[in-house]
């Protein structure tokens, strides 16, 4: 019997995951188009590559410890935010190319959240080839005489690099860029890991406030759980019922790479491609406030508000009345796990929840039942 409470207090604690999580990944897809989170980090990966990014050296001695790098890096993630090519003469001439400023788009996602290797290579070979004065048609010759010379006003690393790349292609213009190729898919790698902590980071604030919104205490939802038959047993039909429904929206999200299902979200070529519209997302975030309804209205808890008028005003108190809710502190540890969990994203607990199901079914028969 104790593993059968075991499991179904496991089954309905994962469902709460898996519906908040979906639920936050929503939340944050629509924040990340808002602010056009992709566009942006792909041109953060570029400056990486192309432009002198370490502002390290700026702090001095203090440039040596974590911590202070990690606010003096914020302040300049905000700079670039309004000011993508600050200081960054190259890569402005590289987005105002016309092979990548014809990837935006519209004139207010004028930076595309994709750039194939091969469009990168052909841009950088362009660039390089028309920077010479007077080019006469020998593209190897212009090619090392930018590289030289600098017409192009390089960063001195990647002016080196770029040397060295061309050095070990033999002055051959395939191999040359071939190199620049697996260069560039190096750094979107790296990127994509990027993006993941900076999503996991995300998750993890949208997560806290919907649990604090939503009254989503894992703490009482377990003792609900474990001590009330009826709702235990109301919490795995629903996660039965509704997990069809999102095997379909966690598999078109995950192939549509609006939810990470491992590090290497920068898929195929470098950033992503994303066919999931706005107005979809919308449905999706409606139908997911509307379980999360019926999962509040199953356990009992909410956070209640009392309309008040015998003062001769209108007073609205809102509290928290359910008798596992008491303590200020177990409130917000439970909101603070959910918050947790919530950030290791909508794959992980649907994965879970899979295996759980699995082995519920496939469990064997109380040992009690089995002697009648």
């Amino acid at each position: 019997m104790f593993s059968n409470l075991a499991i179904d207090v496991a089954l309905g604690l994962i469902f709460i995951y898996l519906l908040y999580s979906l639920l936050a990944s929503v939340v944050q897809e629509l924040f990340a188009r808002i602010f056009n989170s992709r566009a942006r980090l792909l041109t953060k990966g570029l400056r990486r590559m192309l432009e002198e990014d370490d502002h390290s050296a700026d702090l001095g001695w203090f440039g040596k410890f974590t911590f202070f790098n990690w606010f003096y890096e914020l302040g300049w993630s905000v700079v670039y935010f309004f000011e993508p090519f600050r200081k960054n003469p190259f890569l402005k001439k590289f987005y105002n190319s016309p092979s990548i400023r014809s990837l935006g788009k519209n004139s207010a996602t004028s930076r595309p959240a994709y750039i194939s290797p091969q469009i990168f290579s052909q841009t950088m070979v362009h660039l390089l080839r028309g920077s010479v004065p007077e080019h006469k048609g020998n593209d190897v010759q212009a090619m090392k005489a930018a590289l030289t010379h600098n017409y192009l006003h390089l960063a001195p690393d990647t002016r080196e690099h770029l040397q060295q790349l061309f050095e070990d292609a033999e002055h051959n213009i395939a191999a040359f860029r071939a190199n620049m190729e697996g260069w560039f898919n190096e750094t979107m790698t790296r990127t994509s890991g990027w993006y993941k902590k900076q999503t996991q980071a995300w998750l993890l604030c949208i997560g806290i406030t919907i649990a604090a919104l939503f009254n989503v205490d894992s703490i009482a939802i377990a003792r609900i759980m474990m001590k009330d038959k009826n709702v235990r047993s109301q919490l795995v039909q629903l996660a039965a019922s509704r997990a069809p429904d999102y095997s379909a929206i966690t598999d078109t999200l995950i192939r549509k790479n609006v939810l990470q299902k491992d590090s290497a979200f920068f898929r195929g070529d470098t950033s992503i491609r994303i066919f999931v519209t706005d107005t979809s997302l919308i449905g999706i975030y409606a139908m997911l406030r509307s379980d999360a309804g019926d999962a509040a209205n199953v356990l009992g808890i909410g956070r209640p508000c009392i309309t008040d008028t015998t003062s001769g005003h209108l007073t609205v108190r809102c509290g928290y009345t359910h008798p596992f809710q008491q303590n200020g502190w177990l409130i917000f540890a439970g909101w603070c796990i959910t918050a947790l969990a919530i950030s290791l994203g909508a794959p992980f607990w649907f994965d879970l929840l899979g295996r759980v199901v699995k082995f519920r079914t496939t469990a064997p028969a109380d040992n009690t039942a089995a002697t009648h």
